[in-house]
């Protein structure tokens, strides 16, 4: 039995057992349903091509992230880079964000996008889902020609039934000023979380989970996939076999899976939910061409509903480890509702992506050398009311079995790996509290029978 079980490998069960052993606590064990760890933060060599699974970029803006950073990887194993990221439409590439960046676009695409935010609704005073969010911050002329095409795209969902709280940092504001001045002159401006980022000098993004084993004292026991979880007994059942008895459970396993596959007792209801989180899931294609300095973009966005993909990204540009010499590489990505597509059509909206990417970049099919399609089952959650109504709640009762669900999928959010660590870090925290804690009352009880059996003999 252990005082503590951690399922998944990935960035955040690595960063809980991490600070469980900065935090001098060791009574732990951690299982992966993989033959190696990483989770969704792994990296694919071919033919000396690199691909992760998706952009993996480490964007800081915490002080103590940086710090981990420094003493798992070291800054100067890191590639620093200010970004080129743009957005293509209207047959033209204009720099990122959309909404203070307009030069380039047509005079009318330019005068709606002013007007529409000159006349913007500012009076709805708590907008009811994302589509009146940017009815009220960018008005919609900006909307109309980015904002609800891309994020339909990106979420394939009704914009109309997602709710804007998971906005926050990752969507730049604008005023009329950058606007204008954004529609006259061809200049980016450094404006958003991702304005600058880190990169691996090598190996892709898999160096950083990489790095992270190296430093546990405890090992990580892989290809252990959970088969079922016995809340009220306290046991996770895998499906090798083995079984591991525990006092609190940490799992960054998607919600939705963790709750499907937990036993629980009948006054929790916690299985209702399984159905009611809502996530979508993506193709992720990767090509690596025969064409040395393709771009030197780091990513472009594709708001338009012609094309299948929402964005693409350039492998080589993150490091020049990332292609062979005299090669290029990108990632390309589109989403699905699962069980909304067949594999067939989701084969052929493959392809279609592909040929597409080709002729935006003026490639041919003869231009690739290699192609490595990856399916991301949970990719981004859809913050709808249902979520926002009973999230809390849910984990709360969880709480209360002596289980922590942790992590992006684990919380159910939108989150990037910063906060993958940062929210390992906090689950470790909050175990070694607890654990002290109840070590503590366990001890002053103890202390109490022993003064009280002492006072009785003494009488």
């Amino acid at each position: 039995m252990s005082k503590v079980v951690i399922l998944g490998a990935g960035l955040t069960g690595l960063s809980t057992a991490y600070h469980l052993e900065k935090n001098k606590f060791s009574n732990y064990k951690i299982f992966e349903q993989d033959n190696t760890p990483g989770g969704l933060c792994k990296s694919i060599k071919q033919d000396g091509f690199i691909f992760d699974y998706t952009g993996h970029l480490l964007h800081i803006n915490d002080e103590y992230f940086k710090t981990f950073l420094d003493s798992a990887l070291g800054l100067e194993n890191l590639n620093l880079i200010q970004r080129r990221s743009f957005v293509f439409s209207n047959e033209t590439f204009t720099h990122y964000p959309f909404q203070t960046n307009l030069y380039g676009l047509p005079n009318n695409v330019i005068s709606e996008c002013i007007k529409g935010f000159v006349n913007r609704k500012t009076k709805i005073r708590k907008p009811k889902n994302f589509h009146e969010w940017v009815l009220k911050h960018f008005g919609n002329g900006i909307g109309k020609h980015f904002h609800f095409p891309f994020q339909k795209k990106l979420f394939s969902y009704d914009i109309k039934k997602v709710l804007p709280s998971w906005t926050g940092r990752f969507v730049p504001s604008t005023s009329l000023k950058s606007i204008v001045e954004g529609a006259l002159e061809d200049k980016a401006k450094k404006v958003g979380y991702n304005s600058s980022f880190y990169y691996p000098k090598s190996n892709g993004i898999q160096t950083l989970p990489n790095l992270l084993l190296r430093q546990l004292q405890n090992k990580v026991l892989t290809n252990h996939k959970v088969s079922s979880i016995d809340l009220k007994n306290k046991i996770v059942f895998f499906e090798n076999g083995h079984q591991e008895s525990y006092n609190i459970l940490v799992s960054t396993l998607p919600l939705n899976v963790f709750l499907k596959m937990s036993k629980e007792k009948s006054s929790t209801n916690l299985k209702s939910a399984t159905n009611k989180l809502v996530c979508n899931s993506l193709i992720n294609f990767n090509l690596g061409f025969n064409v040395g300095d393709l771009t030197t973009k780091h990513w472009i966005y594709v708001p338009e509903s012609k094309y299948a993909f929402y964005r693409i990204g350039f492998w080589h540009n993150f490091s020049e480890n990332m292609a062979p010499k005299g090669h290029s590489s990108l990632y390309g990505e589109f989403s699905h509702i699962p069980g909304t597509k067949t594999k067939k059509q989701l084969e052929n909206l493959t392809q279609k992506c592909v040929n597409q990417t080709l002729s935006i970049l003026g490639l041919s099919k003869q231009n690739i050398v290699i192609q490595k399609n990856l399916h991301l089952k949970h990719a981004y959650v859809i913050y709808d009311a249902w979520r926002e109504k009973n999230l809390k709640k849910l984990h709360k009762k969880l709480n209360e079995e002596s289980v922590y669900s942790v992590g992006r999928f684990g919380e159910w959010k939108y989150s990037s790996m910063q906060e993958a660590v940062l929210d390992g870090k906090i689950a470790a925290e909050t175990i070694v509290n607890k654990t002290f804690l109840a070590a503590s009352k366990t001890s002053l009880e103890k202390n109490i029978i022993s003064q009280q059996d002492k006072k009785e003999a003494t009488l």
